[in-house]
């Protein structure tokens, strides 16, 4: 390989994508996030690409998140007119979560407007199905995706080049075993590794998130009262209905208490994750002999804007699920102003919550927020549900890395910059011989060919 360059999810945990050029002038993409977050952060996504789209050789995706798939319209809007290889799940997921994108900023007034639908219609037609596992061949590159554990569809995608260096980008790895979908994948050897950095120096709490679900339902169910819960629409959301239909099985909760799923993008993906049981794993795979694992007594899907609008007026107590995961937009605001005032009301996080995102303002204890351009005071419950997350922590991350054999250099990407900087103390400990890199955006690094 000539180079790697890092355009994206340098010191920050969104924007994630690397272009790679090969020893004989190809280039590659690999995945082309949005930046997400504060103002200053989001403001990136309207810069130029720094590069040609056409001069690509081939685009690969490791998953359907936006912070690595939010900016691929970008590509074909531009002039790319290659393919972009990603897993057919990933394929059905990315469609659901950049349309949505699209009309949120359509919506929005005070952001530029990066592609509309027409623009994602085209990238569409460009997609190419991959399947784990099967090398494919562009020039002196083959190209491998193994299953990450992340989410439906997810890949950490191996490159390799003939009398060159071998590649594997991480993207993000699961937090394994996870309750719906397959283990992550090891790899056994490469040269250089770009690895996702999320949660740096820390362990996720060992506490059971069925267990928390069902302190907290009972909890509203005691006081008659109302349990919001701000989730990912894509896995997170998923996995909350999946063990709400174990609770109510169980009768640890009452079959009476309406749980709302208050997202339409959340919706849709349900659907997806309905159509590709082929990647579930044991346990979902077992649940699905008793019925719908995503479905239960009192589960209510507001498909609507008036039926969303209609939860305010349900009787308590209730349960509302709806996006955005980190409280930086969608349904969930409305919810919020409604009830965040009220002390009678929880909230419970189940996701990372980026640097400058409301749900990082809420989780860190302010006495008020602005929701909608107003301030409104924080009487609400918080809690904070950190087992739930779908990455791996320190230890997986650490126990990714020990099963590839004879890397010499390891980038950490996709991670605030306290938590990489952490995590490359303790790598670089365990690994006295291994150069770590903490790479800025926009950095390219010459690589050493073999």
């Amino acid at each position: 390989m000539q180079s790697i360059q890092f355009l994206g999810a340098s010191g920050i945990v969104t924007g994630s994508s690397y272009l790679v050029t090969t020893n004989d002038a190809q280039k590659f993409l690999i995945d082309c996030g949005m930046f997400q977050g504060g103002d200053e952060i989001t403001r990136l996504n309207t810069l130029p690409l720094t590069f040609r789209p056409q001069d690509l050789a081939a685009v690969f995706l490791t998953h359907a998140h936006l912070d690595h798939s939010g900016r691929l319209p970008l590509l074909t809007k531009n002039g790319y007119r290659g393919k972009v290889y990603m897993t057919e799940a990933t394929a059905k997921l990315i469609e659901v979560l950049l349309l949505d994108s699209a009309k949120i900023a359509k919506e929005d007034k005070y952001e530029t407007l990066l592609y509309d639908e027409a623009d994602i219609a085209l990238l569409l037609e460009h997609v190419e199905y991959v399947t784990y596992d099967t090398p494919y061949r562009f020039g002196s590159l083959e190209a491998v995706f193994h299953d990450a554990g992340h989410i439906l569809g997810s890949a950490s995608i191996e490159l390799r080049e003939k009398q060159g260096q071998s590649i594997i980008f991480s993207g993000d790895l699961g937090n394994t075993p996870e309750d719906m979908i397959r283990p992550t994948e090891y790899f056994t050897d490469a040269d250089i590794v770009v690895m996702e950095s999320t949660y740096g120096d820390e362990n996720h709490t060992a506490e059971d998130p069925s267990q928390v679900l069902k302190e907290e339902i009972q909890a509203v169910e005691a006081d008659k009262s109302v349990l919001l819960i701000p989730a990912f629409s894509l896995e997170r959301t998923q996995e909350l209905l999946h063990r709400i239909n174990h609770l109510k099985r169980q009768g640890a909760i009452k079959p009476t208490t309406q749980v709302f799923m208050d997202s339409p993008m959340a919706i849709r993906a349900t659907e997806i994750f309905r159509e590709f049981d082929n990647l579930y794993n044991q346990e979902l795979t077992e649940d699905t002999k008793d019925g719908d694992p995503f479905s239960f007594p009192g589960l209510v899907v507001t498909d609507s804007t008036d039926k969303s609008k209609a939860i305010l007026t349900a009787p308590t107590p209730k349960v509302i699920i709806a996006g955005s995961g980190m409280m930086s937009g969608g349904r969930i605001l409305h919810h919020l102003a409604n009830y965040i005032a009220d002390p009678t009301t929880r909230i419970l996080v189940v996701g990372y919550q980026s640097e400058e995102t409301l749900g990082r303002a809420i989780l860190e204890g302010k006495k008020a927020v602005k929701i909608y351009h107003e301030m409104f005071q924080v009487r609400a419950h918080v809690r904070d549900l950190k087992s739930m997350s779908s990455h791996a922590d320190k230890t997986k991350l650490l126990a990714w890395f020990a099963q590839i054999k004879g890397a010499s250099e390891l980038f950490l990407t996709h991670g605030d910059e306290e938590k990489r900087e952490a995590l490359k103390k303790i790598i670089a400990a365990a690994y006295p011989d291994l150069h770590v890199s903490l790479p800025a955006r926009g950095q390219a690094v010459s690589l050493r060919t073999s």
